[in-house]
């Protein structure tokens, strides 16, 4: 009596639970995936080896998602979708609301990266800078030519006067009148 008891446990199926995805290969986030194989059936001695079987049997699979694990006797058996890295490239975020490429008419790429806007400036208009190049300092605009201007009583970092000097409009900020 107690062998067919013991047979019984042995042989029963035990239902070791659902998996979301399930991977041995590292796979990009960023890639686009397609369902390869729908619900396919892998036995094997351990759930490593059933999910390589899984992989292979697919060419640039890359992952099983919905897989049910279970189990009979030393053997792990999963069942699951196999999905496959896609042709097809990845389409942009249709979700994403702001194109930041997009750009108003006249407006050039060096103007948006740093908001700076040409018409803010204008002659005698006092401006500052700090820039890695130029150093530091203030003064006042004598002239602009397309995108620079011609910068006179220079006042530098250390409250000294400097000489004329021509800078580049995207580096200056204007200064409030005291």
């Amino acid at each position: 009596m107690s062998v067919a008891v013991c047979s019984m446990f042995v042989s029963c199926t035990i239902d070791l639970g659902t998996l979301q995805n399930i991977s041995t290969k590292e796979f990009k986030t960023d890639q686009r995936y397609e369902l390869a194989l729908k619900q396919q059936t892998y036995t094997a001695n351990s759930l490593e080896d059933c999910v390589n079987l899984a992989l292979k049997a697919v060419p640039n699979s890359a992952f099983l998602r919905n897989a049910k694990v279970s189990s009979k006797g030393k053997k792990v058996t999963v069942v699951a979708d196999v999905w496959s890295a896609s042709k097809k490239r990845a389409e942009k975020n249709p979700e994403l609301a702001l194109d930041k490429y997009k750009r108003p008419k006249g407006q050039t790429s060096k103007d948006l990266v740093t908001g700076f806007d040409k018409s803010n400036f204008k002659v005698g208009m006092k401006v500052s800078w700090n820039h890695p190049k130029a150093g530091k300092g203030q003064g006042q605009i004598v002239k602009i030519f397309g995108e620079m201007a011609q910068i006179d009583k220079i006042i530098d970092s250390e409250g000294k006067p400097g000489k004329s000097t021509r800078l580049p409009l995207n580096i200056l900020k204007p200064m409030k009148n005291k």
